[in-house]
């Protein structure tokens, strides 16, 4: 015998306001990044900045004053990119930054001793496939900022500068081939069907059937 079917749905909003109530809690810095992060997904490879800091050489030493490189200058950009409302915005900024981003690098790199020489490239080049955390992008052109360090003959540290994927704390973010790997596609995902866990329990039992 089934139960009157308004009877259950009362049923069910009493236990899902129920679990909301105890289970629910607002969701952690590094939670929302992420969430924030997969809606910046949504665009298409021609609307990405991409941002690489390639080191002198592979010696450990050289691959750390990369990453320490990196940090300076992301300290810089982030909160002026953080202002950006569009692509053309956050191209307008880091091209008028060139400049000031050598300036930086190029402290950071006197500060240690060193005597590379630190250039930018701003513009269009070819990149093998290539993975940051989570995120796969195909082999191709990309538009992109380059800091190369002395004769930049090392591994790079990249990123995604619009949208702001390199504020993302990602543990071990230097990039890495991922041959035969396909790539994510970089686009909106179709939204995910929403359904209460206990209707569709009651469902299955034959206690109720769908409205």
């Amino acid at each position: 015998m089934k139960i009157n079917r308004w009877i259950v749905i009362f049923m069910v909003m009493i236990i899902s306001l129920g679990n909301m109530g105890q289970g629910s809690k607002p969701a952690s810095a590094g939670e929302a990044v992420s969430i924030e992060a997969e809606e910046s997904l949504a665009v298409q490879p021609e609307d990405l900045i991409r941002f690489h800091v390639i080191a002198n050489s592979e010696s450990e030493e050289d691959q750390a004053l990369k990453r320490a490189v990196r940090d300076a200058i992301l300290e810089e950009v982030s909160p002026r990119l953080a202002k950006s409302q569009s692509l053309e915005e956050s191209r307008q900024i880091l091209t008028g930054m060139r400049p000031e981003l050598e300036r930086i690098g190029q402290e950071v790199v006197q500060s240690w001793g060193k005597t590379y020489e630190v250039k930018t490239d701003y513009g269009y080049f070819t990149f093998p496939t290539k993975s940051y955390g989570s995120l796969v992008l195909p082999a191709g052109e990309y538009e992109a900022v380059r800091v190369l360090i002395g004769k930049a003959e090392g591994s790079n540290w990249w990123c995604v500068l619009f949208p702001p994927l390199c504020f993302v704390d990602i543990e071990h973010s230097t990039a890495v081939q991922v041959d035969g790997k396909p790539g994510i596609p970089i686009q909106k995902k179709a939204k995910p069907e929403v359904k209460f866990w206990v209707w569709e329990k009651l469902k299955k039992l034959g206690m109720v059937s769908s409205l």
